[in-house]
């Protein structure tokens, strides 16, 4: 071996291993901004759909124009139920549609690779889009396969027009059928490919786009696809009701940006190896840290807090939940959750008044108007016992997503079980037993199918259906307080259903209806011992009647407490003191000191 030829095979390896460091070093960035920022809206995008491995399913996803990244997309999104798993399938689609574009940029620009790290600003974008939940994720699979298309036609022999013409129609129109309107900017970008590499009848390149254009009025004509905003840009890929940014159109249209840019790239000599991995390498940190700016700027910081929650209430992992911070207090949905998840903890009634309860309102928000209501009102009504109530509002959060839900299925699957409807039961854990991570629990559910004794046997199943009303009469007809009294008619065991009673009477200082649950359900069921918080409303509404209070279950240690408390309130009022948050420190977490700040 001659020394030119030792010292030739470094020089010629040199690229290869820098342009391989950047792209590891991209995905390294790309996996670290995606799991930070966005962990939780992959768990949200897994709730929103139930992915069946069934034929006529399959088939109905891939019917519709783009059906095919639709049903790509969702068929990745089943697997972000699992840690991780949403960074990683976004990290690899991205580093796949990446390498592709920047194969084709290679056709434009053959001396030179600082713009390697830049081939993934498209899909930086685009990942910053996908934190807002009304984007699709089929989105980005359609980006994917269009870049993949792009590879394609530029390999096709550049001096053949006739060849490269039919090859440019063909895979327009399959993508547009594939993938939707990214088709639309493929064509832009391949006439935009063809002019900058001065391709012989480089014009004839518009007849790709021509035809997609054609074809999308016709889907347009026919019904197929909404309205042109959805054939020809972003809009294809958003809910009806949500507006694309202008992050989401910078998104695309930085593909031919970059196309140009290495075609001017390409009339630029390098004379020293170092400065292109350096160009690179700074160009990346410079891409990241500005595209996680940008996702600061945009996102919505209180509904992601919201999104943690509801993926905590998802996988009932409750003491998560009740450590997720940034809650606001004056946030009715976040407090719900909240609250919901001392309830499961058994913690509502000791823990009340540790965090800032504004109103009833903090136990359960009045404010029903959009989906992810529903889906918190049946879990609070399900907690409760209230099971006509919870199903009501599952079956309505499940018909208000697209394609389900497997939280609110399981949940009604359950009040189904509860109920000892049956055959709905059954149909509904069919449903499940074709997906891939619920088969298992929808397979279990089925030793309750028909069979009363396995249902009261379970001690969740079992307790509700002893909550089950007497009678035939409507929930949610009157609130939640007549709802719950039903429940502890029918069943004074139920502690959680007592819990929650109990929470809004004195949340909302309601002393006639303190005195009526202690009156009807002091002594039964769950209600042999008065729980803490009760004790101290009670003593704190009979102050002149200790009897009373001895009678009702209140603890000789609570009334004497209770009567330093009021010594410890005079004292602060004789000092001309009218802020009582001096009491805090002793009295915190009781009724008392809730009775007086509020």
């Amino acid at each position: 071996m001659t020394s030119n030829n030792i010292i030739e095979k470094p020089h010629k390896l040199f690229p290869l291993l820098w342009v391989t460091g950047i792209l590891i070093a991209a995905c390294v960035l790309l996996f670290y901004f995606l799991q930070s920022s966005q962990e939780f809206y992959y768990f949200y995008r897994e709730q929103q759909q139930i992915f069946l491995f069934e034929n006529d399913y399959i088939l109905n996803l891939l019917k519709p124009i783009g059906g095919f990244a639709a049903m790509v997309g969702q068929w990745l999104v089943q697997f972000f139920v699992l840690p991780y798993m949403g960074a990683v399938i976004s990290t690899l689609l991205s580093l796949m549609a990446a390498i592709f574009l920047g194969l084709t940029l290679r056709k434009l620009d053959q001396k030179n690779l600082w713009w390697i790290s830049l081939t993934f600003l498209p899909f930086f974008l685009y990942n910053v889009c996908l934190q807002d939940v009304y984007v699709h994720y089929d989105g980005l699979v359609a980006l994917t396969i269009g870049c993949i298309c792009l590879w394609k036609y530029a390999m096709l022999p550049k001096d053949r027009w006739v060849f490269r013409l039919i090859g440019g129609i063909v895979l327009s129109l399959v993508l547009f059928y594939l993938a939707g309107s990214i088709a639309v900017l493929i064509c832009l970008t391949m006439l935009l490919f063809d002019w900058l590499r001065k391709a012989p009848k480089a014009y004839l390149g518009v007849l790709p786009l021509i035809l997609v254009l054609l074809m999308g009025i016709i889907a347009v004509y026919y019904g197929w696809m909404v309205d042109y905003s959805y054939a020809f840009w972003t809009k294809g890929y958003c809910e009806y009701y949500f507006e694309p940014t202008f992050t989401h159109t910078l998104a695309w249209i930085s593909i031919p940006i970059l196309l140009l840019m290495a075609w001017l790239s390409a009339r630029w000599e390098c004379k020293r190896a170092w400065i292109q991995p350096v160009l690179s390498l700074a160009l990346l940190v410079l891409m990241f840290f500005g595209c996680q700016s940008l996702a600061n700027a945009q996102k919505n910081h209180a509904y992601y807090t919201l999104l943690k929650q509801i993926h905590y209430a998802d996988t009932e992992e409750w003491d998560k939940l009740t450590k997720v911070l940034d809650i606001s207090a004056s946030n009715e949905v976040q407090m719900n959750y909240l609250n919901l998840g001392l309830a499961h903890e058994g913690r509502l009634l000791s823990d009340l008044f540790v965090y800032p309860q504004q109103n009833i309102n903090s136990l359960m928000t009045s404010y029903v108007q959009y989906t992810d209501m529903g889906v918190l009102m049946s879990r609070l009504y399900y907690q409760m016992g209230v099971i006509g109530a919870a199903q009501y509002q599952a079956f309505s959060s499940t018909v208000g997503i697209t394609y389900g839900n497997p939280s609110m299925t399981k949940l009604l699957i359950k009040t189904y079980l509860i109920n000892g409807t049956y055959q709905i039961a059954e149909k509904q854990i069919r449903l499940l037993e074709k997906s891939w991570y619920y088969a298992d629990w929808a397979k279990g559910m089925r030793k309750f199918l028909y069979n009363d004794d396995a249902v009261m046997a379970d001690p969740e199943l079992g307790k509700m259906r002893l909550s089950l009303p007497d009678n035939d009469g409507y929930a949610m007809l009157y609130g939640p307080l007549v709802d719950l009294q039903t429940v502890m008619d029918a069943n004074p065991d139920n502690r959680e259903a007592a819990d929650y009673f109990i929470a809004m009477l004195l949340i909302a200082k309601d002393y006639n209806g303190i005195n009526f649950f202690v009156d009807r359900y002091y002594g039964k069921g769950c209600m042999t011992t008065l729980p803490e918080r009760l004790q101290e409303a009670v003593v704190a509404i009979h102050e002149h009647d200790p009897e009373y209070c001895r009678a009702h279950g209140v603890s000789e240690e609570t009334i004497n407490r209770f009567s330093q408390f009021r010594q410890d309130v005079l004292t602060l009022r004789r000092s001309g003191a009218t802020n009582m948050s001096r009491l805090a420190a002793g009295y915190g977490k009781t009724f008392w000191y809730y009775m007086v700040k509020n």
